[in-house]
């Protein structure tokens, strides 16, 4: 099936007919109801900016069918390059994709093209493909090495699974290193646009930026008395503490443009995305064609890693075959003290952000949580902080007094760049790991978990795979084995949950206070009772 398309003159009359159009053909497609009303919408403010910057009556082509095993919505209009979702925020597009729309962009001869995926191919979640991986993984191994001669396991193992395992992260590695730079430099240019971002927009990513950094110190202290460290002791013929630091402070200044990128050398690559963002606002219009392809370049990069991460559970399947046929499986209880330290901390930090919360919003704290908790519930249930994110916005409007356009604003921004249960997550991870398989915990492993942490969790997307990603990223740069990633997807799953929840909840709070420093919130809805009764079934709905 092509697309079918039809030209319209652009009015706020047709607007209202396309997006009419639009909305009966989701339903069609057995889109639930609340998504229905948000792409409407988000349909509806992209032919509203066409129509502000190329004028009332342009005549566009809209497009509207399935290609390629996926239902495209497509506009067509001609005009020098504008991208309509870059109006008003230069991470528009970023949150469309965290939403699931799948945003493209191009511009050619004098046209401009813009579409959104309306609905993805049915495909089983990844999440149980991943599960499926684990079990079978814990049947053959245990099976294998019961009833498969030692000999024939080692040849499986030097023939086919560790050759495959070595493939898989040396492409995964290929391709990471890569969105990560363009994603930072995606960032920093978009904060850098003063006429499509504005100041407040700047100012409220940097403070994003800044508090991911403080979660991180904050779980990187309360995490070390629970591990062994190595701040003293030096092993015979390792360089001193402060050289360690030293090394690291000037290591991560790159000697070519290369290296970085083939030795996985995350610091470096953070380094030159930073330069190259730096630049390219300095030069103005100059850089404006190079801005474009840099963002472009994020979408692409992202899909292009969320597809190498398809073979994440052929990944997990092979190194855990190989690790119990070779007697190298850790004991499971291992892992309870990484699990138990996450949860702990995260229901630590989230205790002080609700009552700083609280005493910033003047409102009491059980009136608070009462008002965030459907929100948390569908987060917590679900795993998808997607789902979660319109009736959070909802709830934020009409419980907790935030001005619509304000809300709009803070709440999808926010949603993709502060993220404090899963930046304790990792750090709980990156030093718990360090110490299960006898990696030092040195003054320099430390400074490193405060500077990579924070910027994985902000640069990588929520795309399917994007664990796996970080724990490649992070084990690499600490010299922790990749068979510990295994272990750390399987807790992932776990702690998934629990992690969208909390960042959901303390999400809302952060908006809240965003909103009430910049006067755009209404204290008398904040203040007013609110009868709460749980819908379990619109829940699991």
């Amino acid at each position: 099936m092509r697309l079918t398309y039809k030209e319209h003159s652009l009015n706020r009359a047709t607007i209202d007919t396309i997006s009419s159009v639009v909305q009966d053909y989701l339903k069609t497609i057995n889109t639930n109801s609340r998504g229905v009303q948000r792409i409407r919408l988000t349909i509806e403010e992209l032919l509203l900016n066409i129509m502000e910057r190329c004028g009332e009556g342009k005549t566009i082509r809209v497009g509207l069918g399935k290609q390629f095993g996926r239902h495209i919505f497509r506009i067509c209009y001609e005009s020098e390059q504008f991208d309509p979702s870059m109006d008003d925020s230069p991470l528009a597009s970023e949150i469309m994709q965290s939403l699931g729309l799948s945003p493209t962009y191009s511009h050619r001869r004098n046209t401009s093209s813009f579409s959104i995926v309306l609905a993805e191919r049915p495909k089983v979640n990844t999440l149980v493909w991943i599960i499926i991986a684990l079990l079978s993984a814990l049947l053959v191994g245990f099976l294998g090495r019961s009833y498969i001669a030692e000999a024939i396991r080692q040849n499986i193992i030097d023939i086919a699974l560790t050759p495959m395992s070595s493939a898989f992260l040396g492409l995964l590695n290929t391709f990471s290193g890569l969105m990560i730079c363009v994603t930072i430099c995606s960032g920093i240019i978009g904060m850098g646009d003063s006429e499509t971002f504005g100041r407040v927009g700047r100012s409220l990513l940097t403070k994003l930026v800044l508090y991911s950094f403080a979660v991180c110190t904050f779980a990187t202290a309360l995490i070390l008395p629970f591990v062994t460290l190595s701040l003293t002791s030096v092993s015979d013929g390792a360089p001193s503490q402060i050289n360690q630091i030293s090394q690291l402070l000037f290591g991560i200044l790159p000697s070519d443009i290369v290296t970085p990128f083939m030795t996985g050398n995350i610091l470096q690559v953070i380094v030159i995305a930073v330069i190259i963002g730096i630049v390219l606002i300095s030069v103005g219009e100059r850089g404006s064609k190079v801005r474009g392809l840099v963002n472009e370049s994020s979408t692409i990069m992202q899909k292009v890693v969320s597809t190498v991460c398809l073979l994440v559970p052929i990944y997990i399947f092979v190194i855990l075959v190989r690790q119990i046929w070779v007697g190298q499986e850790k004991e499971i209880l291992l892992f309870l003290k990484p699990l138990l330290l996450s949860m702990s901390l995260t229901l630590t930090l989230t205790l002080i952000v609700w009552m700083i919360s609280s005493l910033r919003l003047k409102c009491p704290p059980l009136k608070l949580l009462k008002k965030i908790l459907p929100p948390f519930l569908v987060a917590l249930t679900t795993a998808s902080s997607f789902s979660a994110l319109p009736l959070a916005m909802d709830t934020g409007e009409k419980k907790l007094g935030i001005n619509q356009s304000t809300i709009s604003f803070v709440m999808p921004i926010t949603s993709v760049i502060y993220m404090p249960s899963s930046i304790v997550h990792l750090s709980v991870l990156s030093i718990t790991f360090a110490e299960i398989y006898q990696v030092e915990i040195t003054l320099s492993f430390i400074l490193m978990t405060l500077l990579i942490v924070p910027l994985c969790a902000i640069a990588l997307p929520p795309i399917p795979g994007a664990g796996t990603v970080i724990f490649t990223i992070l084990f690499s740069s600490f010299g922790i084995p990749v068979e510990a990633i295994v272990m750390a997807i399987a807790l992932d799953i776990v702690f998934d949950f629990f992690d969208t929840g909390f960042n959901v909840m303390m999400l809302m709070m952060r908006s809240a206070c965003e909103a009430k420093k910049h006067n755009a919130l209404d204290q008398n809805i904040l203040l007013a009772n609110e009868h709460f009764v749980v819908n379990w079934l619109a829940i699991i709905i």
